[in-house]
């Protein structure tokens, strides 16, 4: 499997289940919500960019740390 980070795209995120359970864990319903699929093609750091005013940074703070954790063990 591919290295997991921010550059990685949606779809690539939620095909891995522990990524898709943290995320639903940090921001709740996420992956359940149709406006995801739209963006299944972009990654992570694009879609942080279009929606930080609607998630805090902290959350995605958590996520970046989530995605380098599971990199380094891998």
């Amino acid at each position: 499997m591919a290295k997991l980070s921010i550059e990685s795209t949606i779809k690539e995120l939620l095909a891995n289940e522990m990524v898709k359970d943290k995320l639903d864990e940090l921001i709740p319903g996420l992956t359940k919500n149709p406006l995801v699929l739209l963006a299944k093609n972009e990654s992570l750091k694009d879609i942080i960019d279009k929606v930080d005013d609607f998630i805090d940074d902290e959350t995605i703070d958590k996520i970046i740390k989530f995605l380098e954790e599971l990199k380094d063990k891998n």
